[in-house]
């Protein structure tokens, strides 16, 4: 619990129990014919029973619900309740064997009536008949309180801890989701920095350049939980660059920008498994093949648009689309919960995908 929170608390508890131990000092509910101030000594009697009250309290909630109700302790827990009822009941009758009561002068000089004489002070006789059904109310208002507000903590505290497990377990899965993107990504794009060395291509050193640039995102901005958008969409931009190196005249990558992007975080490793999925089914080296990539921002929603060709040899399904998108899939469902639309079209000789999200 946060120590601020538990601090106010413990200042709540004192002020209302303090509140309640100095209620008899400060007002009196009694029969019609006592004083509106009573003797000092019946004070002392409401003060000693509250006190036993506030004890129970806490008797109740910290012990007997937690080792006796919790643990299905019926019987023990109800022998409790009622054991602890007989000696609040007894303290009165405690009290007048060493305190006298007196009554009102007006009453002293009264004989009491017939139907009041019993054995025992004439301080308890006047006492009794009306403290004794308004102290078991009292009594079974603070174990209904006490059980009350114990159990709902307990909810709450359960409550909260269902939501920290759910939270720690969404963020090692997030974790191990982008320790999954890095290798697959990094695989890909070595394995057309080879080809280029293979050949002996001029563009080898400018394409280690661009790497070093994507090695950096990944290592050093990849491990937050959000990124710049720009930064995303600079990464985007290595990424194609490096990707058309290897690409012949046959091949056109249209990548198009649309609104303030400035300002705006997304989750780091997004979009990249859209790009890298079209170029991989996308790209005919006999053929003409047209990428288009598109990225727009309104307000706070962006829009992902990334659609390329189908060719005889490079078929795929929106089930069956590699282990970057069912990883892109899966991140989206934890980290844009309800906050984002993802729709993926496979046409006769086309394949689309649009992403539609709520901007940080």
């Amino acid at each position: 619990m946060n120590p601020n929170k538990k601090n106010l608390q413990i200042i709540i508890h004192i002020a209302v129990w303090t509140g309640f131990l100095l209620l008899p000092f400060i007002s009196f509910s009694g029969p019609k014919e006592m004083p509106f101030n009573p003797e000092r000594k019946l004070q002392l009697l409401f003060f000693i029973t509250n006190l036993f009250l506030i004890g129970f309290y806490y008797l109740h909630a910290l012990v007997l619900i937690p080792k006796l109700l919790a643990e299905r302790k019926i019987v023990l827990y109800v022998c409790s309740i009622l054991a602890l009822l007989l000696l609040f009941i007894l303290i009165p009758f405690v009290y007048f064997q060493f305190v006298e009561i007196p009554g009102p002068r007006f009453v002293q000089n009264m004989p009491p009536p017939v139907r009041h004489r019993s054995p025992g002070r004439p301080g308890m006789r006047r006492l009794f008949p009306f403290t004794f059904p308004g102290s078991i109310m009292m009594f079974l208002l603070i174990l209904v309180i006490s059980g009350g507000i114990k159990i709902i903590n307990q909810w709450l505290s359960s409550e909260q801890r269902t939501k920290e497990i759910e939270k720690e377990k969404i963020s090692t899965e997030l974790a191990l989701l982008r320790s999954q993107v890095n290798p697959h990504f990094l695989f890909n794009t070595l394995n057309n920095i080879y080809s280029l060395a293979v050949t002996n291509s001029p563009d080898t050193a400018k394409s280690v350049m661009k790497l070093s640039g994507i090695m950096r995102y990944i290592l050093d901005d990849a491990k937050s939980n959000f990124v710049a958008l720009d930064k995303e969409i600079q990464f985007l931009e290595n990424y194609i660059s490096l990707q058309k190196v290897r690409l012949t005249e046959k091949s056109v990558i249209n990548f198009t920008i649309d609104g303030i992007t400035k300002d705006k975080q997304i989750a780091p490793l997004l979009l990249i498994a859209f790009v890298e999925n079209a170029f991989k089914y996308g790209i005919s080296t006999h053929q003409p093949s047209v990428i288009d990539i598109q990225l727009k921002v309104t307000d706070n929603h962006l829009s992902f648009m990334v659609g390329n060709q189908k060719f005889p040899n490079n078929q795929v399904s929106p089930d069956n689309t590699g282990i970057g998108l069912s990883n892109t899939k899966r991140r989206l469902e934890l980290i844009y919960h309800n906050k984002h639309s993802l729709l993926a079209e496979n046409k006769e000789n086309a394949f689309l995908i649009t992403l539609i999200l709520d901007l940080v």
